[in-house]
């Protein structure tokens, strides 16, 4: 799909789900396809992939307690936690069937909403998630460091290094005490239980992650298919937004009829 890149009209809501007043916004194109709902991992910037798919669907995009600009977040446990939070603010303003679009720490939640409601995702995408085999080493310090390790470019990182500090530093605390970066056996062992159409999309220079993770959800999730974007690194949307807006939206459009199949899909420049 040739999607159109043009900015997209949000209206901002808020609900109470799991005791946390959830902040979301809403836009785009009601279809009877159902809403794609979204779940950035951290402020990795998905506004543009949000923008291209809500000129056809209804987008909903979700921000998780504790992320973003929403206030420190002590009460969840776990990442299982985070999803059932997930799940409640997602059936009041999505209460139909929709495609689950998942980011880095964000993926990991999403991946565990769909174990946990699978009726509810009618198709999932993971774009660099952590759960399965993250690289070796803690999430860096500062954000220089930090943009290093999530760009195959450093030198492209004026945008990521912009970023609100605090918020940076509230994310990164979060994703740590949530585990965010260590293997999730549990989720590894439930991986076959994923009914729906999934992509997973990693970038060929992810240092986040080992490059033999795509091969797990590969197979071990049923109807799966991955892409690998090349000539970027775990904020993909940083680097190659076209080639990763291009990816999913034809996912969302074509589902198990994307054009990979089940083989490794290489986008390229």
């Amino acid at each position: 799909m040739n999607v159109t890149q043009r900015e997209a009209v949000f209206q901002e809501g808020y609900v109470e789900a799991d005791g946390f007043r959830v902040r979301y916004v809403e836009g785009g194109q009601s279809t009877p396809a159902g809403a794609v709902v979204m779940v950035d991992g951290m402020t990795l910037g998905l506004k543009a992939l949000r923008d291209a798919l809500a000129q056809q669907y209804q987008v909903v995009d979700i921000e998780l307690p504790g992320l973003g600009q929403s206030p420190v977040n002590t009460q969840s446990r776990t990442l299982q936690d985070l999803a059932t939070t997930l799940a409640q603010a997602v059936a009041k303003v999505a209460p139909d069937k929709y495609t689950l679009i998942g980011t880095s720490f964000g993926a990991n939640v999403a991946l565990w909403h769909t174990l946990q409601t699978p009726d509810s995702v009618e198709a999932l995408i993971l774009i660099s998630p952590t759960t399965i085999l993250p690289a070796d080493g803690p999430m860096a310090g500062s954000a220089e460091e930090m943009a290093e390790r999530l760009l195959a470019h450093p030198e492209n990182a004026q945008r990521l290094l912009a970023m609100d500090q605090a918020v940076f530093a509230q994310e990164v605390a979060l994703i740590q005490r949530l585990k965010g970066t260590t293997h999730d056996q549990e989720a590894e062992s439930k991986l076959g239980e994923i009914r729906c159409a999934t992509l997973v999309v990693f970038g060929l220079n992810d240092q986040l992650v080992a490059p033999e993770a795509a091969r797990v959800y590969k197979g071990k999730i049923p109807n799966s298919n991955h892409s690998i974007v090349y000539d970027a690194g775990h904020a993909i949307a940083a680097e190659r937004p076209e080639a990763l807006i291009n990816a999913v939206a034809d996912y969302v459009e074509y589902r198990e009829t994307f054009i990979v199949g089940r083989q490794t899909g290489m986008l390229n420049p």
